[in-house]
């Protein structure tokens, strides 16, 4: 028994009943020691949350910057964004489902530590967007940081429903939800609606 194994016994325990319901002694059984001697691989919960929302938070960063600072048409590095988005997920569902839910128990200091990380994780999706629109590719969104969290948004649920033994490979499903992002990015503008008379 190590660090590793009570990451990820909190992993799991943080995901399935929320970190304000899960106390050292349910961590420390699930690995099978006594709660003391939690504290020589760790030294809070606390700690043991800021560590696991981090980590989540930098695998995103680690696969999507590279592709958002390519010299990739912007169209084609959306797409492989949200494709890397959801292989990283995929592949990290507790993960992911701690690093998204669970940060606002954090506190104050910690918690801005991570609004600095997830300021980042923004920006690759802004950043490729207001490329879109100088390029030419995207029609201007009214708020382009708003649109970017459309799409954040739109990937962050889809820990809450992929199956890794569904009938859609991660691949299938960042493709999918990459048309859906780029059609509404590069679609006709919508017209007003008429009033009725």
């Amino acid at each position: 028994m190590g660090a590793e194994q009570i990451y990820q016994a909190a992993i799991e325990l943080f995901g399935d009943r929320g970190y304000p319901s899960t106390s050292m002694r349910d961590i420390s059984e699930a690995v099978g020691i006594l709660p003391g001697s939690l504290y020589t691989h760790i030294r809070s919960k606390e700690e043991l949350l800021l560590e696991i929302i981090s980590n989540g938070t930098d695998k995103y960063l680690a696969a999507l910057t590279p592709i958002a600072k390519s010299a990739d048409p912007a169209d084609v590095r959306l797409r492989e964004i949200i494709k890397a988005y959801v292989k990283v997920a995929a592949e990290n569902i507790g993960l992911t489902l701690v690093a998204t839910h669970q940060w606002k128990y954090l506190n104050e200091a910690n918690r801005a530590k991570i609004a600095r990380k997830r300021a980042q994780f923004e920006r690759v999706f802004t950043q490729v967007l207001t490329d879109g629109v100088e390029s030419g590719l995207f029609r201007p969104p009214r708020d382009t940081r708003l649109a970017a969290f459309a799409i954040i948004g739109m990937l962050n649920w889809v820990p809450e429903w992929f199956s890794p033994t569904g009938a859609k490979s991660p691949e299938e499903v960042g493709d999918a939800l990459a048309e859906v992002a780029l059609s509404g990015l590069s679609g006709a503008s919508a017209a007003t609606p008429k009033k009725r008379r």
